[in-house]
C-alpha cells in the first residue's frame, strides 16, 4: 500500500507521515522534499519534478524488491495532474495507492510555520518566505479542490 500526504508547507505533512509509517511492520517514509532536494533547485521546473517523480518510482521498486510493501511519500502536490502523475508512475508497484490532503486554519499553519523557524534559527526572509508560500499553496489547492 502506498499512502501519499499532500498540503501546503508547514501543514505537517512530515510529522503525520511518520506517525502514519510506525502503524505498519515493514514500512518506508519517503519525503519529497529530502529526495527532491537538487542544486540548483526551481520550485516550478517540471523537469526537476519528472526527475523527483522518477526517483520515488524507482525506490519504491527497490524497496519492494528488498521486501517492503507499505509506504507513506510526503510532498506539496500544487495541481492535481501533478500528483496523478505520480500516482501513475507508483502503479507499476502498487495498486493500492491513497491520497490525502492535510489542511488548517491559516492561523494555526502561521504558528507551525512560526515555531519551526525558531527551532531551525530561519532568519526573517525565510520566515515571510515561508508564511506567503503557505497562503499562495492554500490558495492554489482550494481552487484546484473545487
Amino acid at each position: 500500500m502506498i499512502i501519499i500526504i499532500n498540503g501546503p508547507l508547514g501543514i505537517g505533512k512530515t510529522e503525520v507521515s511518520w506517525k502514519l509509517v510506525e502503524l505498519f511492520d515493514h514500512a518506508v517514509m519517503l519525503d519529497g522534499d529530502y529526495i527532491g532536494a537538487v542544486v540548483p533547485f526551481e520550485i516550478y521546473d517540471a523537469g526537476r519534478i519528472e526527475y523527483l517523480y522518477q526517483t520515488l518510482r524507482h525506490l519504491v521498486a527497490w524497496h519492494v524488491a528488498h521486501g517492503y510493501n507499505d509506504f507513506v511519500i510526503n510532498y506539496v502536490f500544487e495541481e492535481p495532474e501533478s500528483l496523478a502523475r505520480l500516482r501513475q508512475l507508483l502503479s507499476e508497484s502498487s495498486d493500492e495507492i491513497y491520497a490525502f490532503r492535510l489542511t488548517c486554519s491559516e492561523a494555526q499553519a502561521d504558528q507551525r510555520i512560526r515555531q519551526r523557524a525558531v527551532a531551525t534559527c530561519e532568519d526573517g526572509a525565510d520566515l515571510d518566505w515561508e508564511l506567503h508560500r503557505f497562503r499562495e499553496l492554500s490558495n492554489i489547492q482550494n481552487e484546484t479542490a473545487r
